[in-house]
């Protein structure tokens, strides 16, 4: 009777000890399980967190495109003086004074470079001036952009003007203002500023690079 006592200890004891390795196997699993979980969704949140950068850095990247050509655009300028191919030209506006002057061939040798900022920014329809070596024209500072232009004070006087004056047009050299000179006194004042093409040795061409530095009054 004793040894059945026993023996049924003893299986009481091995089925206890089952239950107990079976709930610790199970409660394994369900932890395992939860952290593989929590796992994939780490990944998830970090895979969507990048895409979600992904798409900020592409939107800014548009933003910066617009507004860039938004900045920048096309302007039209008239530059004359002393450049090789006096005239309008049409440049970027991020560009500088050099940069639309070696457009139209660089500098003379009589050009007065240090009379003007070659650094400046250029400016939609505005008409820039290259002085000549000992010619004097007035300049204005507008928004810390130096903006050389002909005032109407500085305009030659082709009624008046006398050989050195009339030299100082672009183009135009000593024997075309003796020229200038015989005409007027020949025919009177000229009437208009036009009339100056009547002048043999200026035709249209050289009209055009005069024209805005010239005047009857």
């Amino acid at each position: 009777m004793k040894a059945i006592v026993n023996v049924g200890i003893v299986v009481v004891i091995i089925i206890v000890a089952t239950i107990g390795i079976f709930f610790s196997k199970n409660l394994d699993i369900d932890e395992n399980v939860n952290v593989v979980s929590e796992s994939k969704q780490e990944k998830i949140q970090y895979v969507e967190s990048n895409n979600d950068k992904l798409e900020e850095e592409k939107e800014s990247d548009k933003n910066n495109k617009k507004v860039n050509q938004n900045i920048i655009k096309e302007v039209t300028i008239f530059i004359s003086g002393e450049v090789n191919n006096p005239g309008v030209v049409t440049i970027n506006s991020d560009k500088r004074l050099a940069d639309a002057v070696n457009k139209l061939g660089g500098f003379t040798q009589d050009a007065d470079l240090n009379k003007i900022n070659l650094a400046m920014k250029i400016e939609d329809e505005k008409h820039y001036i290259i002085p000549k070596i000992g010619e004097n024209i007035e300049t204005s500072n507008d928004d810390n952009n130096l903006d050389i232009k002909g005032e109407e004070n500085n305009l030659v006087n082709i009624n008046e003007a006398d050989i050195k004056e009339l030299d100082s047009l672009p183009g135009v050299g000593e024997a075309t203002a003796t020229k200038i000179i015989n005409h007027r006194e020949e025919n009177g004042k000229f009437k208009a500023i036009e009339e100056i093409k009547n002048v043999n040795g200026i035709g249209d061409k050289k009209y055009e690079n005069i024209k805005d530095m010239i005047t009857i009054k």
